[in-house]
């Protein structure tokens, strides 16, 4: 599998709602729309997670590098990184991204 990894940080307080609602609604739907997606985890912190400055983790999967290959060069790829562009300056929060080829190892 390879995937796609967004963290996000913490929107303020008095943002948090509104962030949540559109994050919902319209970069999460994006992000469904994406071609060739097998998966997406969602994480949202609690508030223990105030210091790390982690608020959401998305997780996005395909099947392999081409796969996401295929994605990132769409038209719905260029409307999620638009969104998130969107939501960067209107909440003023920060995304930190990264993909790469999932490996599991038994403990």
């Amino acid at each position: 599998m390879y995937k796609a990894i967004g963290v996000w940080t913490w929107p303020k307080d008095e943002d948090r709602a509104a962030f949540e609602e559109h994050y919902d609604t319209v970069h999460y739907a994006l992000a469904e729309r994406l071609p060739g997606v097998r998966q997406i985890t969602l994480l949202k912190a609690g508030d223990d997670a105030r210091e790390s400055d982690i608020f959401r983790l998305a997780e996005v999967y395909w099947d392999d590098r081409a796969a996401f290959d295929e994605a990132a060069a769409s038209e719905e790829w260029a409307a999620m990184v638009a969104d998130a562009t969107h939501l960067i300056e209107r909440f003023g929060v920060m995304l930190k991204a990264a993909n790469g080829e999932e490996g599991v190892q038994a403990l």
